[in-house]
């Protein structure tokens, strides 16, 4: 298995608002450097008035606090008042991932492998691992995520032949079939695994959404109406697991990537400072780091992405505004 290397560039290669906010978090708001940037200004200013000389201290202590103190305060209460640990223990989950020989499902399947997990791939490409390390960790099973009746049956296979999971990725993606295999099957495998999770009371659901799950862009109908159904699918069963069956260790994560280096998006670039191509190991990331961590997240890729539910709510004409941020009038 190839070495796994988290410090490897998310998105494509250019500056952008990723790039930007990166460098700013390792620069101007490192301790060193605040720490430098006062000294250098209380020099400067030493020698003059008592009035510039206040200003200057009140301002040198709001930097102080809201890039290392408050931060460090933030960290040693979760430790000391007990933040919830909800992290998992890989050797005894189950996660299913759909999609995951290829692009961000196998990104994921490697992950997840790595950190100790039995995992079970559904695809209708076959698998390749040739790493015997992890021969007895991972279970392929080919599968049209379309067909119900298949489902079903593998379902079945799975739980006899692996155990029943406590993860589920819904991640297989395509543009042919779009809403069966965006959508639907989504809904399918659920049915097939929700119960399970339920009964045992824990369980994680990953949903992997779009940035046009919020508003449809041009020449790509039949996905921007899969993707925003994914997302009420996720919001509603969310809800539902909660409210109705009282099952709030089950938790739920959505993941609303830009565009992806994968075949599904082959030739598409954007070109935009906002909103750079991603590689698929920026989403298979995040989403591990959401699974490791037990908690339900919304995950926003690229980070301006996070800006787009706020610009649809606050805008008139909120769908052309999201479309024009995001680049998608390219389409």
């Amino acid at each position: 298995m190839d070495k796994i290397n988290d410090n490897q560039p998310l998105v494509t290669r250019g500056f952008n608002y990723d790039t930007l906010t990166r460098y700013i978090s390792r620069t101007v708001r490192s301790p060193l450097v605040s720490y430098l940037i006062v000294n250098a200004l209380s020099n400067k200013y030493r020698s003059g008035s008592i009035e510039v000389r206040k200003r200057l201290a009140a301002a040198a202590a709001l930097w102080a606090a809201t890039n290392v103190v408050l931060p460090g305060l933030c960290s040693l209460t979760a430790k000391i008042f007990g933040k919830r640990d909800n992290s998992v223990y890989w050797p005894n989950e189950i996660v299913v991932v759909t999609g995951g020989s290829h692009g961000v499902g196998n990104e994921l399947t490697l992950r997840l492998l790595k950190a100790g997990a039995q995992v079970v791939i559904l695809d209708v490409n076959p698998f390749v691992l040739d790493d015997e390390r992890y021969k007895s960790k991972w279970h392929y099973y080919q599968l049209d995520v379309t067909n119900v009746d298949q489902t079903k049956e593998v379902a079945e296979q799975i739980r006899n032949d692996v155990g029943y999971p406590t993860m589920l990725v819904n991640n297989a993606g395509i543009v042919d079939k779009v809403i069966n295999v965006n959508l639907t099957s989504h809904f399918h495998l659920i049915r097939q695994f929700l119960p399970g999770m339920i009964k045992a009371q824990r369980g994680h659901i990953v949903t992997i959404g779009s940035i046009v799950s919020f508003a449809g862009t041009p020449q790509a109908t039949t996905y921007c109406a899969s993707k925003g159904g994914v997302k009420l699918l996720h919001e509603s069963l969310r809800r539902e697991v909660a409210s109705r069956y009282g099952a709030s260790n089950i938790k739920f994560s959505i993941a609303y990537p830009g565009v992806i280096d994968t075949g599904l998006f082959k030739g598409l670039n954007l070109g935009q400072f906002f909103m750079p191509n991603l590689k698929p190991h920026a989403i298979a990331r995040s989403v591990f780091s959401a699974l490791a961590a037990g908690e339900g997240r919304d995950i926003y890729l690229p980070k301006a992405a996070g800006m787009l539910p706020l610009i649809y709510m606050l805008t008139s004409g909120g769908d052309t505004a999201m479309a024009t941020w995001s680049g998608h009038t390219k389409y």
